[in-house]
C-alpha cells in the first residue's frame, strides 16, 4: 500500500464519488449511495455489489478506515471515514481533472468544434 497520493491516480470514477460522499465524516453505504445519487444524477445505477467492492479497493489501499458509528447511530451498519491518505488522493485526483479539462477546454471542445 503506497503512502504516496498520485501513486493512486487515476481513481476508478466510482471511488472518487465515494470519496467525495465521505468528506464530511463517516458514512456507510446506503447513505454514500444517497450522497453520490443527490449529487449527480446521470451517475446511473449504483448496484450494492460495485459499491462494496469499491469500498473494500479503498480500505485495503488506506484512502478510507472503518469507523464507529456516530452516537446514537445503528451499529448494525458499517461506518467507514476518510484517511488523511484519502483526502491527499481526493486532493490531487481534483487536480487531475481540473487539469484534464483545461486541456480539453484549450481544444474548444465543449464549443462543438
Amino acid at each position: 500500500m503506497s503512502t504516496c497520493a498520485e501513486d493512486h491516480l487515476p481513481l476508478h470514477p466510482l471511488e472518487f464519488r465515494i470519496l467525495l460522499a465521505v468528506l464530511d465524516g463517516p458514512s456507510y453505504g446506503l447513505r454514500i449511495v444517497e450522497e453520490i445519487e443527490a449529487r449527480e444524477r446521470s451517475v446511473g445505477t449504483l448496484y450494492p455489489a460495485n459499491l462494496y467492492r469499491r469500498i473494500r479497493s479503498l480500505l485495503s489501499d488506506g484512502l478510507l478506515a472503518e469507523s464507529s458509528p456516530p452516537e446514537g447511530a445503528d451499529t448494525r451498519r458499517t461506518y467507514v471515514l476518510l484517511t488523511p491518505l484519502g483526502r491527499e488522493v481526493a486532493v490531487a485526483e481534483t487536480a487531475r481533472l481540473r487539469d484534464l479539462v483545461a486541456e480539453a477546454e484549450r481544444y474548444e471542445v465543449l464549443d462543438g468544434s
